[in-house]
């Protein structure tokens, strides 16, 4: 805007301003000022107008220093001189002769001759006596302000305007006002008009005085009503709060001037009355200043308004603590300088706003404008240069240009953010587009980079640095979270565009909750948390898509998790209004309540400074609550900082009497609508359905009686036996009853999950020696990475392709059956295997025997031709032989061993007669034939094996004990281990092997260094009926001479 046109603009709204001025002036009732010569108005023969009063501006009587009702003869004679003074003025020459004190009292006296009619009603209005007054008519006292008195301490100062009204029928009607001032030395006696007339007419104006100041009041206390509402609701700006305090001050201003409504009802002395009136008048020029210079100028510093704002509030403690008597005299020069300057300095902030073509500027400058035109002619009025009704318009106008500013701005900031919300949704879906595109191409260059670290760590691991071996670690596990916020994010993108489809079917929370805790238990490592469900297992199925109730359980207890260091994470479950709800509740960090209204947001994040954990992108709850709500259920949140969160949502229940929800449950689908007719029982009868023993044997484990008919269906076909179970818990204790070729189990089951029975079986079993095939209804990298880690040798997706099943069954129990061969073969090709230097050996034994102990050659002979018989019998590829052959093979080992080294080798028996059962052949010669030779035969003297056979209750305990040279805490704790550099060989390790695939409890040692080593390993008694009878009769069992 240019100087010449916000010039033009000034002007104009100025002349406006005074035009509605000068129209007031002239609509308002206009008081007849009539002469008063020496304390006498002479009405008579003129006919006073109803509507019209009387300005009692003239001459009056002053009795300086007399306080009296009534003048009659008497008094007057007794009174001191009378002098006439002009009312309106100041009495400081009058009643001290000259001097320029105003302390004082004193009476004014007026007679008023009218015409002799009927009784007529009279009224007076007195609106400016400093700083006490009676008034008296025809001597009687009508009214108050204040209480006038000759001495100090009888005197109540008051300045409040009043009227009084009388009626009379005399000619002559005696006004007589006592005044005492001692509050202020300036100024004293009458200093505004008194108005007398009809007192209809008199009412009449004073009531619309006082409903215009009301009228604004009113309008003013609009603007800071809602200037408190949006400080409250909306954001804590300064300006709101100057601006209230503007208004506020404004209010106060009007209300203690002119009729001075609030000290009718505040019951203020007269000193601090005074101050209130001078200091709202100053803080509202302050928050003036304030108020513009945070609406246009709230980035800057302006050193201009910083000292003003300080030099007044110094001005208005010099006036709360400086004496109210000298207050004229001293502080209303410096009041008006500091009105001025504060108001020219706003009007400098405008025009230089308005001329830089800040939006809206202009209406602030002329609602400026407005307030400084309206204290201006009030300056005016209370110099008595005007005398006019009150008149609030220019306060009124005022505000109505700031509150066209306010809605000018709200239209401005409305259309601004309009346009910034298309702005915003272009980018935030260009930001998706990215994200989503991004994902992908990032997808598998991850998955290459995982898989090339893990190839490297798993083929070098020997051979690299720990630091290294710990950095692959680390690099793997930062790409396996990398690719989970990358899952999320393909999720978000699938979720935004209404691209996920729910495949609903009746799902047990309690096996989905299970299985999720064992998936979130490696992220309990190195830190006290326990995971609980407390789902009990009458709890009904829920309405769901097994896929995303999976995601939604992941996220919330991986987050639960991720902010919890000691304590619990624990689900639980109850049915409230016809839903399930599904309650996470952690013993973590906690949130506060900004946290928890925006933890369900995109991208949104738990502050780090409280809570002192970075990372993720904030996707996890946002995607939560998106998959609740597409289930029809509510997800919300209850957490108290430091005390931990509860996560709860709802599902619907499942209605057992309707169908399945879908036709892709986890099963096949042409099985899918038989699942209301299968039972247990019905399932139970599969494990009765076995043939000979050389089929395959599985035990397949699952909680769903439908998958359980679909799987047994399905591989029948290939000739297997099958055994099913319902819960992991039967899966074990099947597993110590017979002998497996493969495990099939479900991953989500209640009370135990797959991946803990996966777990649990390979505490006992090696990858290779019992296969397990993991069922999972989702195919996402945590799954798949948490069943392989637990031990799973494969997985098939659900629903499950009879194909593709076969096809994995086929390779992992064709992969059991080549380990147990390679077991057998490998145990019969070590015996067959014998070391020359013992063929070598045992021959020139026999010869050296032949020269002159032909008996004992004769025995030894025997003993070796047993020997070599039973190393290289067929049977000892078989899976078991009779306690017999095997003592035979280790009798015929030791009798030639005695025969070589005599003293050096003694060796106790302790066998317990009658016991015949089978074990796995060359299980007790080569740990006789290691005790031996890497035992007693170690030291030079030799020593003492001992053999014993015992039966402990129903289970059977062999022992090889020999007080030879002993291990090393470290030889021992390598000696089992595949990667062993231990000299005793690979026998220990093959027969340990051996011994867990069929008794599940392998061999058990204990050594001392320098004082020998005791190995036993113990038979079950339901493994004594269990195994599979090899025949063997008593003719083929010859007792040996050598014996």
């Amino acid at each position: 805007m240019t100087k010449r046109k916000l010039f033009l603009i000034i002007v104009l709204f100025l002349t406006m301003l005074t035009g509605f001025r000068f129209l007031w002036v002239w609509a308002s009732p206009h008081a007849i000022q009539p002469q008063l010569v020496k304390g006498v108005l002479d009405l008579r023969n003129k006919e006073l107008n109803q509507d019209k009063l009387l300005t009692l501006k003239g001459q009056w009587e002053l009795y300086p220093n007399k306080l009296l009702p009534t003048f009659n003869k008497e008094s007057i004679n007794k009174a001191p001189p009378k002098k006439y003074i002009e009312v309106p003025d100041q009495w400081n020459d009058a009643i001290h002769n000259g001097e320029k004190s105003a302390f004082g009292y004193g009476s004014y006296r007026l007679r008023i001759l009218v015409d002799k009619n009927e009784k007529q009603s009279y009224g007076i209005l007195i609106s400016g006596v400093r700083t006490s007054s009676e008034i008296y008519i025809n001597g009687e006292l009508l009214g108050n302000s204040g209480s006038p008195a000759a001495k100090k301490e009888d005197y109540v100062a008051r300045e409040l305007p009043y009227s009084v009204s009388f009626t009379t029928d005399k000619t002559e009607i005696e006004i007589v006002i006592q005044v005492a001032n001692y509050s202020l030395a300036h100024t004293g006696g009458i200093f505004k008009p008194i108005l007398f007339g009809n007192e209809k007419a008199l009412t009449h104006q004073r009531n619309v005085s006082i409903g215009l100041q009301l009228l604004l009041c009113v309008v003013l206390l609009l603007h800071a009503v809602y200037a408190a509402i949006l400080y409250t609701i909306g954001p804590r700006q300064k300006m709101l709060i100057y601006f209230f305090l503007l208004v506020i001050s404004a209010i106060t201003t009007v209300l203690i001037d002119d009729d001075k409504l609030l000290l009718h009802m505040l019951p203020l002395n007269y000193q601090w009355s005074l101050k209130l009136l001078i200091i709202s008048n100053i803080m509202a020029f302050i928050f003036i200043l304030l108020t513009s210079k945070q609406l246009m100028f709230q980035n800057l510093k302006i050193k201009s308004v910083q000292i003003l704002t300080s030099l007044s509030l110094v001005h208005i403690l010099f006036i709360l603590l400086g004496p109210v008597v000298h207050y004229y005299e001293l502080f209303t020069p410096i009041f008006f300088i500091n009105i001025f300057v504060l108001s020219l300095e706003v009007v400098i902030l405008f025009v230089k706003s308005a001329l830089k073509n800040h939006d809206g500027s202009i209406f602030l400058l002329l609602s400026i404008l407005a307030i400084i035109n309206s204290t201006h002619w009030g300056l005016f009025k209370n110099f008595d240069l005007v005398d006019v009704t009150y008149y609030p318009f220019d306060l009124i106008i005022a505000f109505l240009c700031f509150a066209t500013f306010g809605f000018k701005r709200y239209f401005w900031n409305t259309k601004q953010t309009e346009n910034l919300a298309k702005s915003l949704q272009r980018t935030v879906t260009q930001k998706d587009d990215f994200l989503a595109n991004t994902s992908h191409e990032l997808k598998n260059p991850l998955h290459s980079i995982i898989n090339i670290a893990e190839t490297v760590l798993d083929s070098e691991r020997e051979s690299l640095m720990h630091q290294n071996a710990n950095n692959l670690e680390l690099l793997i596990t930062v790409g396996r979270r990398m690719s989970l916020l990358i899952n999320d994010l393909l999720d978000q993108s699938q979720l935004r565009e209404s691209n996920i489809q729910l495949q609903l079917r009746n799902v047990p929370i309690q096996s989905v909750v299970v299985g999720v805790l064992d998936m979130l238990r490696f992220l309990t490592e190195g830190k006290h948390i326990a995971l609980i469900s407390e789902i009990p297992d009458s709890f009904p199925s829920i309405v769901a898509d097994e896929k995303r109730l999976i995601q939604i359980l992941f996220n919330l207890l991986q987050n639960a998790v991720k902010y919890t260091s000691v304590g619990s994470v624990r689900v639980h479950v109850d049915i409230h209004k016809g839903v399930a709800r599904i309650h996470i509740t952690d013993t973590g960090i906690g949130m506060n309540e900004e946290t928890q209204l925006r933890a369900f947001q995109p991208y949104e994040q738990g502050d780090s400074s409280v809570t002192a954990i970075s990372g993720g992108i904030g996707l996890g709850l946002s995607i939560c609550k998106q998959l609740v709500e597409l289930h029809g259920g509510e997800i919300s949140v209850k957490s108290s900082l430091g005390k931990g969160s509860t996560f709860t949502f709802t599902m619907p229940i499942s209605d057992s009497n309707i169908q399945e929800l879908n036709s892709e449950p986890s099963s096949v689908t042409e099985y899918t609508d038989k699942r209301s007719q299968i039972t247990l029982s019905e399932i139970a009868t599969t494990s009765a359905t076995s043939t000979d023993g050389r089929r395959p044997k599985i035990l397949a484990v699952d909680d769903d009686p439908v998958n359980l008919k679909i799987l047994t269906s399905v591989l029948s076909i290939k000739d297997y036996e099958m055994v099913t179970v319902t819960s992991g818990i039967d899966a074990l204790i099947k597993l110590d009853t017979d002998q497996w070729d493969l495990i099939i189990t479900d991953v989500m089951m209640p009370q135990m999950s797959g991946y803990e029975l996966t777990q649990r079986i390979r505490e006992r079993f090696t990858i290779a020696e019992l296969p397990i095939l993991l069922l999972t209804a989702r195919s996402q990298p945590e799954d798949i990475y948490t069943g392989f880690v637990s031990g799973a040798n494969d997985y098939v997706m659900k629903p499950m392709n009879a194909m593709e099943l076969r096809g994995r069954v086929r390779s992992l129990t064709d992969l059991k059956q080549s380990v147990n061969e390679r077991l057998r073969l490998e145990a019969a090709y070590l015996q067959a295997q014998i070391q020359p230097h013992f063929l070598f050996n045992t021959l020139n034994s026999i010869s050296a025997l032949a020269s002159f102990d032909t008996n004992r050659m004769s025995h030894l002979i025997d003993a070796f031709s047993s020997y070599l018989r039973l190393s290289f019998n067929f049977l000892n590829a078989e899976p078991m032989i009779p306690i017999e052959q095997e003592l035979e093979l280790v009798r015929a080992y030791l009798y030639i061993e005695k025969e070589r080294f005599e003293d050096r080798m003694t060796i106790n028996w302790d066998l317990t007669e009658n016991l015949h059962f089978q074990l796995p052949p060359l299980t007790i010669q080569p740990l006789v034939e290691n005790a031996v030779r890497h035992g007693i035969l170690s030291r030079s003297k030799g020593g003492t094996l001992s053999i014993s056979i015992k039966e402990l209750a129903d289970d059977i305990e062999i022992t090889i004990a020999d007080n030879g040279k002993g291990m090393t805490a470290e030889q021992l704790q390598q000696l089992l281990s595949s990667q062993s550099t231990v000299t005793r060989g690979i026998g220990f390790l093959n027969t340990h092997k051996r011994l867990l695939r069929v008794y599940a409890k392998g061999l058990q040692i204990k050594s001392k260094e320098g004082q020998g080593t005791a190995v036993s390993f113990i038979i079950p008694s339901e493994k004594r009926e269990m195994i599979r009878k090899i025949p063997y009769s008593q003719t083929d069992y010859i007792e040996p001479k050598y014996k």
